[in-house]
Parts: structure tokens; C-alpha cells; sequence
């Protein structure tokens, strides 16, 4: 199988540039491969779902799980490119999800949806919340607390949000997809979720 390694010789610049040790070159490889694959995936993202005729519902799917990780952290995959895959599979599928399903609801319908999906929401990211990584780590129980917080304050936002486009009867497949996103990140804080990242790795490694 054909790997592509873009960041390989970016890295190899720097170190020669900047007088980088390799343990220094690794760590700018590594952060150079995050943010290529941030972007390439979010641009592709993009382009499934509008090939999919979702664009925007995978778009608020992708927003709203990207905006809530940040500062809850979640399963991790070990390449990044993993990562990516997952995303490109699991938003655009959601958002078509949202797309599909929400004509079929009806206000009250998707008002309970959304409101029992922020109190299962808001119970689980206040108990595992944050979850951090090797490359991420949390240092202190003071950084622990304010992420925490920040990221129940961010399920927050985004249900009062669909609140308020619930009640001036506007764009309910957003509702429903950033509904979505929501679920999907939380999923990935639970040893369920941390399962899956796992389950997913060693498939690419039978590969």
C-alpha cells in the first residue's frame, strides 16, 4: 500500500533550518501532520457531505463534535490519519442522518430529543470530562477542573442555541445534527467510545 508522508520532509527542513534536535524534529513532524490532517480532513469532510446532499447539517455535525473535543479531549486513535477516516465516515453520515430524519419530526418531538440528549450529555461529560492523550497530557488537577467546566459550559451553548432556533421554528435538521455531534463526541469519552478508536487501529493494522 502507497503511504503518502508530506510532513516528513517539511520536518527534515526545519531540523536543517533550525538546528533541531530528532527528538525536536519528531515533535514538528508530528505537529505538522496534525494540523495537515486537521485540515485535509475538514475539507473533505465538506466535499462527502455535499456530494452526500448535506453539506451543511455535516458541516454542524463536524463543528459541533470538533468545538466540544477541544476542550473535553476523547478517544484517540494511534495515527491521525485514523482519525481523519473516522471523521470523514462518522459526520457525513450523521449529518445525512439529520438531513433525512428531521422532516419526519415534529418540534415537540425533536425538543425532547434535544433535551434528553443534553441531560445524558451534561451527566457524562461532567464525570469523564476532560479526557486527555500522551501527546495532550493534563498536568494538573487546576487544568482538569477548568476544562471541565468549559466543556460542560459548551454543551451549554450549543443546546441553548437549538433552543432558540426550536423556538422561532428554524433549520431543524441543524437542530438535530448539532444534536448529533454532540452525542457522537460524548460517545468518544466513554470506554465504549475508547473501545471503538481501539477496534479501529488494529483493523488498519490487519490491513
Amino acid at each position: 500500500m502507497l503511504r503518502f508522508n508530506l510532513t516528513r520532509p517539511a520536518a527534515a527542513f526545519l531540523r536543517a533550518r533550525l538546528d533541531l534536535t530528532p527528538e525536536e524534529e519528531e515533535i514538528a513532524r508530528f505537529g505538522l501532520q496534525i494540523i495537515l490532517y486537521t485540515i485535509t480532513g475538514f475539507f473533505s469532510i465538506i466535499v462527502v457531505g455535499w456530494l452526500l446532499g448535506c453539506m451543511w447539517t455535516t458541516v454542524t455535525v463536524a463543528l459541533t463534535a470538533a468545538y466540544l473535543r477541544l476542550l473535553s479531549g476523547g478517544a484517540h486513535s494511534r495515527s491521525p490519519l485514523t482519525c481523519n477516516i473516522i471523521g470523514m465516515a462518522v459526520a457525513p453520515l450523521l449529518g445525512k442522518t439529520a438531513a433525512i430524519t428531521a422532516p419526519f419530526l415534529t418540534s415537540l418531538t425533536l425538543f425532547l430529543a434535544v433535551a434528553a440528549g443534553f441531560v445524558l450529555c451534561l451527566n457524562i461529560v461532567s464525570r469523564l470530562s476532560p479526557v486527555d492523550s500522551p501527546a495532550k497530557p493534563i498536568t494538573s488537577s487546576e487544568q482538569r477542573r477548568r476544562l471541565r467546566f468549559l466543556s460542560l459550559l459548551s454543551v451549554l451553548l450549543v443546546t441553548v442555541g437549538q433552543f432558540v432556533l426550536l423556538a422561532i421554528n428554524e433549520a431543524p435538521a441543524l437542530v438535530l445534527a448539532a444534536s448529533l455531534g454532540l452525542w457522537w463526541q460524548t460517545f468518544t469519552l466513554t470506554e465504549g467510545g475508547h473501545r471503538f478508536a481501539t477496534f479501529m487501529d488494529n483493523l488498519k493494522e490487519r490491513r
